[in-house]
């Protein structure tokens, strides 16, 4: 008797197991349901007139208060992805202005970098032109032109540019005649023993 009632338990654990299965494989889509197989599209509800009370789809089809028609009835709806969420617009002007003002900073440090390098090309050409002119204007002062003149020759250089003679410079200036015929060469003007 213990093993007639074994045997019926496992007998009803089985179907039972057998049933769970079944319910899981139409669960997940695998088997069709008559819905889908019979072409009815599952819809969802037309859109009700404001202050109207919406259908209920049961008495559409018929099916009433009757539990008969199940085979309508989606027990297990068919699993979708949920599409991804939009950006909203402030984030996405947020990542274009990000990129814009990322592009902008490249394109300012490339400018300042070439201006960098130009200026320092200008550097340098001023450093050169200064040492060019530094260092040749005394070794290459013409033999006419005084680089450098004593004050108190100031005034006999003067007249001896004015074209005095030396002898008339060395009076006025109170020099000696071989100083006044040295001014006179330095001015260009020629040495004159004469008073003029």
């Amino acid at each position: 008797m213990t093993a007639s009632l074994l045997a019926g338990a496992g007998v009803l654990l089985a179907l039972a197991a057998a049933f769970g299965a079944w319910w899981y494989v139409r669960a997940r889509g695998l088997v069709p349901t008559a819905a889908r197989s019979s072409g009815a599209a599952v819809s969802s509800p037309p859109a009700t007139p404001a202050g109207s009370e919406p259908e209920d789809p049961a008495h559409e089809h018929g099916q009433g208060d009757d539990k008969e028609g199940d085979e309508g009835f989606d027990y297990a709806p068919e699993l979708r992805p949920r599409p991804a969420p939009l950006a909203d617009e402030a984030t996405f002007r947020n990542a274009f202005d990000w990129q814009h003002m990322r592009r902008e900073l490249e394109r300012l440090q490339a400018r300042c970098d070439a201006q960098d390098r130009v200026i320092a090309g200008l550097r340098a050409e001023v450093e050169d032109l200064r040492d060019c002119l530094a260092s040749p204007a005394v070794a290459s002062a013409p033999a006419g032109v005084s680089t450098a003149v004593s004050p108190e020759y100031d005034a006999p250089l003067v007249y001896a540019r004015q074209g005095l003679d030396a002898a008339a410079i060395a009076e006025r200036c109170g020099i000696t005649l071989a100083e006044a015929q040295l001014v006179c060469a330095m001015a260009g003007a020629r040495p004159q023993t004469g008073k003029g």
